[in-house]
């Protein structure tokens, strides 16, 4: 086997790295930011004693079809992990670039394996595209059979990824490939740097850092997490599977509103300061998944929400030399 990972370099692609190479697959590990990013990612390897000898660590716009052509021709790619994408943030700034990658990118990526001897490609989607408020569905899950229009859409973000859902569907129709994709909620985690929720890091990392933490939404708003760990480990299981029973999964484990999540971290940090805006609107999102299709599919579950902000904030404490909880 032969792994390519793009977007490799970011919060949710070091972690499917670090992964494969903790299960000794040889990986392609490529992004858009390697001069900026090749130190600090392999820092972050070294501090989890990863042995990176089968790692390869290249260049690499998924907008430029000769560029992912160029990988496919000097390697032999068994397994395509697609973590590259640009953040609601970045697209607002530079709609043009964000439709070049996020568009024109994994279009190509969709074409690349529909010509070479791929067994499967996964890709990260997001529950942003089931629109941005819970009032949709009513008082319960959402599950992956549920689908709003674009009237309920807010995030340019989420429109490109349905579209990156309906053309990989297309390509798997016509060539008989196999794609699949994940739905995470909330991604949690520790090292989150260009994100559009910089607070779904601040959350547990200031507390688990002696500071306090201000969260821009009132407290009785609700969401739905994924600890990013987990969710790297689902994509590279849903990727390792002989067969698959669906396209999309949802991922998220656990919703609780501001209170209930406050209530975790003085769990964890009993000196912890933690205060909500409660003039602020909710976040625009949907409260609650229901992620029994992934659970049923593979025989990993994620950790509770507890055990992902506790390992969260340890990884914190450790990179700031604090004894971990």
């Amino acid at each position: 086997m032969r792994f390519l990972v793009t977007g490799a370099t970011g919060f949710i692609g070091k972690r499917v790295i670090a992964q494969l190479l903790k299960r000794n697959i040889p990986s392609i590990a490529t992004d858009i930011r390697i001069e900026e990013e090749k130190e600090s990612f392999f820092q972050y390897l070294k501090n989890k004693n990863i042995n990176h000898q089968n790692l390869n660590l290249i260049y690499l716009d998924i907008s430029s079809k000769k560029d992912i052509q160029n990988i496919f021709n000097n390697n032999e790619i068994t397994h395509v992990i697609c973590c590259g994408y640009q953040m609601s943030n970045m697209i607002d700034n530079n709609p043009v670039k964000g439709a070049e990658i996020n568009i024109v990118g994994m279009t190509n990526l969709f074409e690349m394996i529909s010509k070479n001897n791929v067994r499967r490609l996964i890709f990260p989607s997001s529950q942003s595209i089931y629109g941005s408020s819970q009032n949709i569905y009513g008082k319960r899950a959402v599950n992956e059979n549920d689908y709003c229009g674009l009237q309920h859409q807010s995030f340019t973000y989420a429109v490109m990824k349905l579209l990156n859902e309906f053309m990989a569907q297309k390509y798997m129709q016509k060539h008989n490939i196999s794609i699949a994709c994940t739905r995470p909620s909330v991604v949690f985690g520790y090292g989150r740097k260009r994100s559009s929720l910089m607070w779904a890091e601040d959350f547990a990392t200031l507390p688990a850092l002696g500071k306090p933490v201000h969260l821009p939404f009132p407290e009785d708003n609700k969401d739905n997490f994924i600890y990013v760990e987990d969710c790297a480990k689902q994509m590279i299981q849903l990727c390792l599977k002989d067969s698959l029973n669906h396209f999309a999964y949802n991922t998220g484990t656990e919703t609780v509103s501001g209170t209930e999540l406050a209530k975790i971290i003085k769990e964890l940090i009993p000196s912890a300061e933690i205060t909500f805006d409660n003039n602020a609107s909710y976040t625009p999102f949907i409260d609650d998944q229901d992620d029994e299709r992934i659970r049923n599919e593979l025989s990993f579950h994620p950790k509770s929400l507890k055990e992902g902000i506790k390992a969260h904030m340890n990884e914190a404490r450790r990179d700031n030399n604090l004894p971990e909880l």
